[in-house]
Formats: structure tokens, sequence, C-alpha cells
């Protein structure tokens, strides 16, 4: 049923209207329990010939039909503003937030994940923003591309004798980066006094090309790599100067990749919190050096896409 759905309803895009056509709606437990209690009042009084009774039943009845319009208008009409997905780390849980226009109360709105649909525990937990906003925390279970799985919101509000839902498949986005983990100490700077050799005795030698950010020098700026159609990239340069830490996959004495990758991620996210420059080396990806937030998204960014297909 979900593949029909899908299939009937087309791809969704943000802003995103529920149209009436897409909802679904059923009783619920309590829905089939009132119906059979009107049913049996109305046999009752057709039996005896109350109209007492027939004016009651007839009453419930359309206090039900009411109230089966009310739950589907709770979602028909809904509109779904955006949809933000936070990169995280592999075992955490990935935030995705969403603003909606609704004449509920996000209270009154339930989310249900299709992909871990069946299984015993629950896996999505949904928390109310002080916005009014929603956020869904998913379980990152591994590294990688992350795509929000299709998701099933659904309503009971407002006297909970319906169950409407409908099924949403947004194309929201990220990634997730390998465990920070591993016990090995970070590499020394280049030029340590405990004896570390340095790539080299000049200030001026070139380490390492990484991508333009605002406040770089156009002096720096590769001009010739960028006449060539490479992206805009600049210079960075090694010496006492601009020490940096390398930090070298290949150097590694792991054997599996996996652990590998986790100890770089671990590395780099304690230089970036010492406020320290590095130079990342992956096989098959040109190094990159630098410091701040932008380089660590940056960095990480390659490790969670390491080995994995261009457009996965």
């Amino acid at each position: 049923m979900l593949r029909w759905a899908l299939r009937r309803q087309g791809p969704d895009t943000l802003p995103l209207r529920l149209a009436p056509r897409r909802i679904y709606i059923l009783p619920t437990r309590t829905g089939w329990v009132f119906g059979l209690l009107v049913l049996a009042m109305f046999l009752a009084g057709m039996n005896y010939g109350n109209g007492l009774a027939l004016l009651l039943t007839f009453w419930l009845a359309a206090f039900a039909l009411v109230g089966m319009i009310q739950t589907q208008r709770g979602l028909a009409g809904l509109v779904l503003l955006d949809a933000d997905a936070e990169p995280a780390f592999a075992g955490g849980e990935v935030a995705l937030t969403l603003r909606l226009d609704s004449r509920l109360a996000p209270q009154d709105l339930d989310f249900g994940d299709e992909s871990t649909r069946g299984t015993p525990a629950a896996s999505l937990q949904v928390r109310v923003n002080a916005d009014s906003s929603l956020t869904l925390l998913f379980p990152a279970r591994r590294r990688g591309p992350w795509r929000a799985p299709v998701l099933r919101l659904s309503t009971t509000a407002p006297f909970g004798l319906f169950h409407t839902w409908t099924w949403v498949a947004l194309d929201a986005r990220t990634l997730v980066y390998p465990k920070p983990a591993g016990d090995h100490p970070l590499p020394e700077l280049p030029g340590a006094e405990s004896g570390s050799r340095r790539l080299a005795g000049s200030l001026d030698e070139l380490a390492a090309l990484r991508p333009f950010r605002e406040g770089d020098s156009p002096r720096q700026v590769a001009w010739k790599a960028y006449a060539r159609g490479a992206p805009l990239l600049v210079r960075e340069y090694q010496g006492h100067a601009a020490a940096l830490r390398e930090f070298d996959f290949s150097q590694l004495p792991q054997p599996d990749i996996e652990a590998r990758l986790s100890q770089l991620s671990r590395w780099i996210v304690d230089t970036a919190a010492d406020n320290q420059r590095w130079l990342l080396r992956l096989p098959g990806a040109s190094p990159v050096a630098g410091a701040g937030p932008g380089h660590r998204r940056e960095c990480l960014s390659q490790l969670a896409r390491f080995g994995m297909e261009p457009g996965a």
C-alpha cells in the first residue's frame, strides 16, 4: 500500500501542502467500540419504539460524522515549510527539524519511520521545540550519506474516534561522520623539540591546496589552476609560522578501514577543539589543510564519503 500511495501522490517538494486526496482515514479501536454502541442503541430503540433513544442514537451518529470530518481536516491543508537535517557521528542521532503550518498543535501529530515499521523497539523520537517546530531523532547506524526515510504522519485529534494518516517522502539529506574513536596520540608538530622531522626548512614550502574562504588573500589563490577549470583554491604554506599537524590515512597501523577513519575523526575533533591547524591526507584525494569549523566540516565530510561511489 505504501508503494502504491507514493506512486499515486508523486514526488514531494517543499513547501508541501497536504491535499485531501492523499490522506487516509479509519476508525480507531475506540471508534469501533463507539460505532457498535450506537448500533446497539439503534436496534434497541427500534425494538421498543423509544423515540428518545433513537434521538440520542442519531445525535451520537451525527457527532461521529462531524468528528470524522474534523480529524481528516486536521491533516488536510497542513504545510511542511522546511526540513533540515544536521550532520551526526555514527552511533549517535541524526536530527531532522521540520517547520510546519498546521491547525493542530505539534503535540497532536505523530510521526513514524516506515523503514523500521514492525521492529520491536521504536527507533524514532520526536521533540517539540520552542518555536513549535518538530525535531525527529533518527539513529545514525553507519557512516556515509544519509537521507530521510519515508515518514508516516498521523493524528487522532480531536476526539480519538478516527485515525488519519499520510506518507511523506522528503528529500532531506546529510552526512554521518565516522565515530571518533582510537587511542593513538596526535602526530607531533613539524619542528618539535622531540626531534620530529620538518617537512622542509623554508616558510615558503607549499603544503597543500584548500578551497577558498572569505578573507583569504588574492595573492595566495592558485590562479593557474583556476584558469584550467579547477575550483577556486588557495595555497597553504607550511613552516614554523604555519605549523600544522599531518593526519595521514596510510600511516595509521590499524588494518581495518573503519578503525582508521574513526582514529582520524578523533584527531580532527580534538585538534579543532584546541583551535589548531592540521592537514588531512586520504588516498585518492588532494591534501586539505586549514583550521576552524569550516575545515573541520570539510575533513569530516571527506571521511564520511571515503570509499563510496561519487553519487552515493
